[in-house]
C-alpha cells in the first residue's frame, strides 16, 4: 500500500499546517491538520481491508484476425470499492481502436499490452479487443489497483487469472471459377470412387440413392446399398498443407514467447491457404481429411471448426507424405502458395474473388457460424463497460504489493 499524488499532497499540506501551527500557535492545526489527518487514516483503513476479488472472465468466440470482440470481466467481493483493472494482453492481441491495430498485425510491433479499466469491485465490466493474428493467445494474468473514495492510498493486487483466446487462420472468398474447379474435383472424385465399395446391405430409410448397387438390387429383388470404408469414402477429399523446404514439423508454438511474439508469415500463409480450401470443398458437400506438420483432423458440414482449430495453432513443416497421392496439396515458400489438384498447380491469391468485409458487428462469416453453433462463453453483465485505455508495454504483473 502507498499513498497516491493525492495522498502525497495532502501529507504535504498537512506537515506544513503542522509547521505553522508551532509557529503561530495550536488554533490553527484544529482547521488544516486534524480534517488531514483523519481523511489519511480513513483512506488507509479502507484501502488495507478491502479483499482481494474473485475474478471471472469470459472471452468472445473465436474468429479471425482484423475482427473484433469483446472480454467481460466479473469482479466479485464482500463489498464494493473502487479500483483500476489492468489486463494483459498478449501481442496478437489489442485494445479495440487503441491504433496498435494494424501495427501488430503487420508483424512491426511484438510487444504485450493493456487494457485499462475503471471498475468498482463487486460488479462487471468489459471492454473491446481487436484479434490481430491467428493463434492461441494468453490473456491475463491481471492486476487490481484498489483505491479509497478520495484517492489518497492504493494497493496493488496480482491474480494469476489467465484464459487463452484462439484466434483462427483468415478464410478467403474464392472466385467463381476456383470454386467451379473444385466443385468438379469433388464431382469427379465421387463417381471415380463410387465403384470402390467394401460391402452390400439391404436398404434402410434415409439411405442416399446414389448409393443404391442397381445391378445387386435388380439380382436379389429389393433395394442393396454399397457401403464404404472410411479409405474409400467417396465424398472424402485428402487435402495435405506445408512449407516447401523446412527442416522439421513444428506444431504449436513451443514457448509462450514464441506464441506471444513470433508471427510466422509462412505457416501462416500455409493455414490460411489451407483453411480457405478445406471449407470451400466442405460447402460442396465434401467430407475432408486435413494433414499438416501438426497432425491429421477430420472435419465435414457438421464439424467445420476441427479444421479451424487445428489450423489456428499449426506450425512451419514440411509438406506430410502420404500413402497415396493427395486430391489437393497446399504448398508455401518464400516467393508464393500454390494449390495443387488435378495435376495442376493454381497461384492461391489468383483463386481469390472479392473480398469479404466481414459483418456489421465486428465478426466474420465464418465467426458467425462458430458462434451460431453455440461457442460463446460469457457471464450477464450487471454493470456498465466502465473506461478502457490501453497501455504498452510488456508489464506482465507481479506480486500483491502492501
Amino acid at each position: 500500500m502507498r499513498p497516491t499524488r493525492r495522498g502525497y499532497a495532502v501529507a504535504a499540506v498537512v506537515a506544513a499546517a503542522v509547521a505553522v501551527g508551532a509557529a503561530f500557535g495550536a488554533r490553527s492545526l484544529d482547521a488544516v491538520v486534524l480534517p488531514g489527518i483523519v481523511a489519511l487514516v480513513a483512506a488507509a483503513v479502507q484501502v488495507w481491508r478491502a479483499p482481494a476479488p474473485g475474478v471471472e472472465r469470459a472471452l468472445p468466440p473465436a474468429d479471425e484476425p482484423g475482427t473484433t470482440g469483446t472480454v467481460e470481466l466479473r469482479l466479485d467481493a464482500p463489498r464494493t470499492y473502487p479500483a483500476t483493472v489492468r489486463d494483459r494482453l498478449p501481442a496478437g492481441v489489442a485494445v479495440a481502436g487503441s491504433g496498435a491495430d494494424g501495427e501488430s498485425a503487420s508483424g512491426e510491433s511484438n510487444e504485450s499490452s493493456e487494457a485499462v479499466v475503471d471498475a468498482a469491485i463487486g460488479g462487471a465490466v468489459s471492454y473491446e479487443i481487436a484479434r490481430l493474428r491467428r493463434g492461441r493467445h494468453e490473456i491475463g494474468p491481471l492486476t487490481v489497483v484498489v483505491t479509497d473514495v478520495l484517492g489518497l492510498f492504493e494497493r496493488t493486487i496480482a491474480l494469476d487469472v489467465r484464459k487463452d483466446l484462439l484466434v483462427f487462420p483468415r478464410v478467403r472468398r474464392l472466385s467463381g471459377s476456383a470454386e467451379a474447379n473444385l466443385r468438379a474435383l469433388t464431382q469427379s472424385r465421387r463417381a471415380t470412387r463410387r465403384d470402390e465399395f467394401d460391402d452390400l446391405r439391404e436398404y434402410v430409410r434415409g439411405d442416399a440413392l446414389r448409393d443404391v448397387h442397381w445391378k445387386s438390387s435388380a439380382k436379389r429383388g429389393e433395394l442393396m446399398i454399397r457401403e464404404f470404408t472410411a479409405e474409400t469414402d467417396p465424398d472424402r477429399v485428402t487435402v495435405v498443407a506445408g512449407v516447401a523446404g523446412a527442416e522439421r514439423p513444428r506444431g504449436e508454438a513451443e514457448n509462450e514467447d514464441e506464441t506471444d511474439s513470433g508471427a510466422d508469415p509462412l505457416a501462416d500463409a500455409m493455414a490460411e491457404a489451407a483453411a480457405t480450401v478445406c471449407l470451400a470443398l466442405i460447402r460442396e458437400g465434401a467430407s475432408v481429411r486435413l494433414s499438416t506438420p501438426a497432425g491429421e483432423v477430420d472435419a465435414g458440414v457438421d464439424d467445420t471448426r476441427a479444421v479451424l482449430d487445428h489450423l489456428a495453432v499449426v506450425g512451419r513443416g514440411p509438406v506430410p507424405a502420404l500413402d497415396g497421392e493427395p486430391d489437393v496439396a497446399v504448398v508455401v515458400d518464400d516467393e508464393r502458395t500454390v494449390v495443387r489438384f488435378d495435376g495442376r498447380g493454381h497461384r492461391f491469391e489468383s483463386m481469390i474473388g472479392e473480398a469479404d468485409g466481414g459483418l456489421p458487428n465486428g465478426r466474420s462469416a465464418v465467426g458467425a457460424d462458430v458462434a451460431a453453433d453455440g461457442d460463446a462463453d460469457r457471464p450477464d453483465a450487471s454493470s456498465g463497460a466502465g473506461r478502457v485505455a490501453p497501455a504498452s508495454g510488456n508489464r506482465r504483473g507481479g506480486g500483491s504489493s502492501g
